[in-house]
């Protein structure tokens, strides 16, 4: 039990200290209506899946980490009108509460500035600003440098399509489960 705790304590002490770091994986675009998503995801996994990379910077004391993160996503959806693909830059800014020394819960607002936008029936919506506002949280583990957590993000801003000369223009929001893993670049003391 000494022998394993010799070897472990290192690891665990590398994810205490403030740093850099490295992360990347899968988003999952919902439509809010998460038992039928779970049943998509199931049925054609690849269908609302995007990626996502980047580097963060954590800043801790003690169990509270302040975590801002400057992500690249890609990502794609269907809709009832058509498919949606888009490129953004993501700036979440994250407080992470730690429990245990490995389970943490974040949260806090995410910045978003989209690149790229592509519709499938481009007549059927509008443009939207490139800069919106969401937010972020989740749980994660933490197991030395590297790290494992799921968070949701829905974004604030409304984007509109249009039904032609039928119902008006209606609106929707962004949101999505994002699957991530990280790890800290570990530092000297």
């Amino acid at each position: 039990m000494l022998l394993l705790s010799a070897c472990v304590l290192p690891f665990v002490q590398a994810q205490q200290g403030s740093g850099f770091g490295f992360k990347g994986g899968l988003n999952y675009n919902t439509s809010g209506k998460y038992f039928r998503d779970a049943g998509e995801i199931f049925s054609r996994p690849g269908e609302n899946m995007g990626y996502h990379v980047g580097v963060f910077y954590q800043l801790n004391s003690y169990d509270i980490a302040l975590r801002p993160e400057l992500i690249f996503t890609q990502n794609q959806f269907e809709t009832d009108l058509g498919r949606v693909q888009y490129q953004k830059i993501d700036l979440p800014v994250l407080v992470k509460i730690r429990f245990f020394r490995v389970i943490g819960f974040s949260i806090g607002p995410s910045f978003h500035y989209t690149l790229d936008e592509k519709f499938s029936r481009p007549d059927l919506f509008e443009q939207a600003d490139p800069f919106g506002l969401g937010f972020q949280m989740g749980l994660g583990v933490n197991f030395g440098p590297v790290g494992l957590d799921l968070r949701f993000e829905r974004e604030l801003n409304e984007r509109k399509y249009t039904f032609e000369n039928v119902l008006g223009k209606e609106d929707y929001k962004r949101q999505q489960l994002i699957l991530g893993m990280s790890f800290k670049i570990p530092t000297k003391k």
